[in-house]
């Protein structure tokens, strides 16, 4: 690939009156992965062809592929405004603006995409995640499923489809379509080469050494730990391996625990006859709504622990509340979760303020420098059997939609948890409550970008916490 990249450079060098031929190097440098050099053709040729759908398009690819979603739309834009007939255009705005977040201006795009050419899959597809994003799965599950009679390879819309039917409650296909994400390269890329099979649930595994992994965040794996007790019931030798910071926390789980480190696919696979990735086993339990496994708690703090941090917070004179503001900032999700830790605070009135979470933003700890009354314990938690006895010492735990929340739920703690709008699908729709986690109380937001209603909902909420100590 470099040498043809190379020959065509020097085509380029001798002719650089001729625009098809830089064209040509663009789109071969993009082949090669290396759009930021593409980028700077389809610029140059941009200036004595601005009008060029060709390079628009590409150029907007490129910029799509380095995560320059708004730059990227400008392009698109352009090939709309030329061509507001191409499917593809319009197509392309509309993902880009899914990208941005912006769904109800995606949803407008895509419709008209699809009336544009009714078999395009991919539009199809890109309209059920605006959908999903509008907080409108069952009509979202529709042109997921449309899009998977026309791909020929329709494992992002089955996994789409997936997520509609899980926000729904329907379990039964949706576990079974949530399969679909080992096609995608997402959740793929970090994962070790397992060359073992899958339980699905099925066969005999008395004696068997059976490998529970994690696959995602630290939250699934609290949220599907839970499974590994009954992988044992079945006779099974069970081998869990999760994340590092958590390993300590489940060891009771299983006959073994193995950490893992950040970069999962580099660490080695522990002996196994078979195994099951952990957000795999509702499918191999054949879980339902009604049958969810709600056995909370079913982590707990060490006891020395507790009392080691009871003696350091020293005797509570008001309710102790615990709060986690912010999550991973790599979660594609993020902005729409987390919430600056001044926004949370001002929800609060006579009650005593335990930073739960351990990784502070800059912005959040300049928030907290600034208010003594609100104590930080973030660098005192090493791992998650430390957050779990600084839990087990509140009153009640309010966050976002974290690992932190998983945890307070898995232990049985109160909890109360700030969703954003469309919500999770572990967090189901139009519920207050929870079967994932029975002490669990929802606080929604009702539009999207909307944090002061559940913010005032939940403030006049805890008035009425009373202190029990």
């Amino acid at each position: 690939m470099s040498q043809d990249i190379d020959a065509l450079a020097r085509e380029v060098a001798a002719y650089p009156d001729r625009p098809d031929l830089r064209f040509n190097l663009a789109n071969a440098l993009v082949a090669a992965e290396r759009p930021a050099e593409a980028e700077a053709e389809y610029r140059r040729l941009l200036r004595s062809h601005p009008d060029h759908i060709g390079v628009h398009t590409n150029l907007g690819n490129a910029l799509h592929t380095m995560g320059r979603h708004a730059e990227a739309l400008d392009h698109y834009r352009r090939v709309a405004a030329l061509r507001p007939d191409l499917a593809g255009a319009l197509n392309n705005v509309g993902n880009s603006l899914n990208a941005l977040r912006r769904p109800e201006e995606a949803e407008n795009f895509l419709r008209r995409a699809v009336q544009a050419d009714p078999g395009y899959a991919q539009a199809c597809n890109n309209l059920g995640g605006a959908l999903l994003a509008l907080d409108r799965p069952a009509e979202a599950l529709q042109w997921f499923r449309r899009a998977m009679q026309l791909d020929a390879n329709p494992f992002h819309a089955t996994f789409g489809a997936a997520i509609a039917q899980l926000t729904l409650g329907d379990f039964r296909q949706g576990w079974r379509d949530y399969e679909a994400r080992w096609l995608d390269p997402r959740f793929t890329v970090d994962v070790p080469d397992y060359t073992t099979p899958t339980w699905d649930g099925g066969g005999v595994l008395t004696g068997k050494r059976v490998l529970l992994h994690c696959e995602q965040g630290l939250g699934d794996t609290i949220q599907f730990v839970r499974y590994a007790p009954l992988v044992r019931q079945r006779g099974a030798h069970v081998v869990l391996q999760v994340q590092a910071p958590l390993a300590g926390l489940v060891v009771h789980l299983a006959d073994e625990v193995v950490p893992q480190g950040k970069i999962a696919r580099d660490e080695p696979v522990p002996d196994h006859d078979i195994r099951c990735p952990l957000l795999s086993l509702p499918r191999a339990f054949a879980t339902r709504l009604a049958t969810i496994l709600a056995s909370a708690p079913y982590l707990a703090a060490d006891p020395s622990r507790v009392a080691a941090w009871q003696t350091r917070l020293g005797p509570a004179t008001q309710r102790r509340i615990g709060i986690a503001f912010s999550g991973s900032p790599e979660h594609p999700d993020d902005a729409l979760r987390s919430i600056p830790a001044a926004r949370m605070l001002a929800a609060f009135g006579n009650v005593e303020i335990h930073v739960v979470q351990r990784d502070i933003r800059p912005e959040d700890a300049a928030t907290l420098a600034a208010r003594p009354d609100v104590r930080n314990h973030a660098a005192d938690l090493a791992d998650f059997r430390d957050t779990a006895a600084l839990v087990g010492c509140m009153d009640l735990v309010v966050s976002v939609d974290t690992s932190i929340a998983h945890l307070a739920g898995a232990m049985g703690r109160p909890v109360w948890i700030l969703l954003q709008f469309a919500g999770d699908f572990r967090w189901l729709r139009e519920r207050t409550d929870n079967p994932w986690y029975p002490s669990a109380r929802l606080f929604r937001q009702p539009r999207a970008g909307d944090w002061d209603t559940p913010l005032a909902a939940l403030a006049a909420a805890i008035t009425t916490i009373r202190h029990p100590r």
